[in-house]
This record gives C-alpha cells, structure tokens and sequence, in this order.
C-alpha cells in the first residue's frame, strides 16, 4: 500500500469509525471575532449529535438574557463575564460527553482551533478544559487525504463544497463580514451563521459533508488523476469505478452470447 492509499484507508476509516457511531459523534464549530481583533472573543459554540440530530447552542447573547442585560447595553465587564458562563456550560457538556468523537473544521491551532477556546476558557478565569486528540476528527484534512487537493476551491473549500453538492447557505456569513456583524454585537446574526455551518433544517454543511463522505457519495472537483492516485493507482480505481464492476458482471454472459453467435456463423455458413 502506497502512502496516498494509506493516507486515504486511514482518513475514510476514522470517519467512518465517528459516523458508525453516530450517537457517539458531534459536528463542532463556533463563532468568534475577526483574527485582527484586539480581543479574540467567542460568541457562540454549536454541537450536533449525528445520531439524534440535535444540537446544543451556547451562547453570549443567551447568557446576557438570562441576566436581563440587552447585549447592545453590555459593558465589557459583563460580555467577559456571559463569555465565562457560556464556556463553563460547554466544557460541562464536553466533560459529561467524554469519549465522543468530535468532527470538526479546521481548528487545530491556537489562532482558530481546539486551543483557541481553550485558551480563551482559561484568560477569561475558567479551568484549563480540553478535548482528546485522538477524539478530533478534522474533516478539511481528511477530505483532503481522500478526493487530493483539488476537491474543491481553495479560497472557501467548505461554501465551495455545499455548492457543489446543492446544501443550503441561507444564513453563512465568511471571514471579515462575520467579524463585523459581531463588533456591532448581532450575536443573533453570527449564531444563525454558526447554524447554518451544522444545523439548519437539516441541511446543514459540515454534518452532509460527514455522511456522504460516509457513504461515498460526495461531490468534488476531484478530477480523475486526483481520483486515480487517491485511489492507489489505475487498477484499484478500475476495479471501484461502477462501469468498471458492471462489466466484469456481464462479462460471462457477453463471453456466452459471443461463442453462441460464433457458433450459429460457422453452422450456418457449412456447406
């Protein structure tokens, strides 16, 4: 086995050890303020059980609400304090889910990622809270690994991806536009975009993206090289490829017919 085919074995395994297990498996994202920021602060986390299909939301705007504060009028003393309440109520829900596969988009750094909450959790006065290495599943890198580097377009592979396979966006807001609907504090807004990431009316991007890739039935702009390789070489990808398994089916009948109208040519063709 090459390392591409290696590669690609182990990423449809590990995703398809989290979506065997679906009640056992989140979609996970969040939503935060422009990397530019002064203050890098999360407004909303999101996890979608891929088994029930229900999601858990924890959000600054709730927090604020429940403590009769309009999130406009929030001073920066009581949004720090609501972001502090709306961690300890994620990393509760983390802590009684242990042993849960988390899929998620690339967040594996400290600038967007697993630390990036952690990090903010502990600036913010909460405990140091983490999720397993070994319970993240990336799917940007996985995909990758699986359909090569062209499946989709780089400057958004995740909008390109729902385009191609015809999911709803109604509510995605990208990059410098999110960022701006959190510094004027529509906390609403970014939360409906976080939704629309993995739960809205079921159409949701990154929880499609899983089961279909699951199933072997997502969309790329893989070309056929990318497939090819991807797939260990030209005779693995043959003997996948449908056409491929629908003649080797016919095969003994076509050979059958064949010998049959050979046959019929030379008895007929006797004197």
């Amino acid at each position: 086995m090459n390392s591409i085919q290696g590669r690609r074995q182990a990423a449809l395994d590990e995703i398809s050890r989290a979506a065997s297990s679906r009640a056992h498996a989140f979609v996970l994202h969040y939503v935060g303020a422009t990397f530019d920021a002064a203050e890098r602060r999360i407004t909303a986390i999101a996890a979608r059980n891929l088994g029930s299909g229900v999601t858990e939301c924890f959000e600054i705007e709730s927090e604020l609400r429940r403590n009769g504060i309009e999130p406009h009028h929030a001073s920066n003393e009581e949004l720090d304090q609501a972001e502090r309440r709306m961690f300890d109520r994620f990393y509760a829900f983390v802590r009684e889910h242990r042993n849960h596969f988390w899929l998620h988009w690339n967040m594996r750094n400290s600038m967007f990622g697993f630390p990036a909450l952690e990090n903010r959790q502990i600036a913010l006065g909460g405990r140091k809270a983490t999720i397993p290495d070994q319970f993240r599943v990336d799917l940007a890198d996985r995909l990758i690994d699986i359909y090569g580097d062209s499946y989709a377009n780089p400057t958004n592979r995740l909008r390109s991806l729902a385009e191609i396979n015809r999911i709803a966006l109604p509510h995605l807001i990208d990059g410098p536009d999110q960022g701006r609907v959190l510094e004027r504090r529509d906390f609403a807004a970014g939360t409906r975009s976080l939704l629309n990431r993995i739960d809205v009316n079921r159409t949701d991007v990154m929880y499609v993206v899983a089961i279909k890739i699951f199933e072997r039935t997502l969309k790329t702009k893989s070309t056929l090289r990318d497939r090819i390789a991807a797939a260990g070489g030209i005779v693995r990808w043959v003997k996948d490829h449908p056409v491929a398994i629908a003649f080797a089916i016919a095969a003994p009948a076509i050979t059958v017919v064949l010998g049959l109208l050979h046959l019929w040519g030379w008895f007929h063709g006797m004197p």
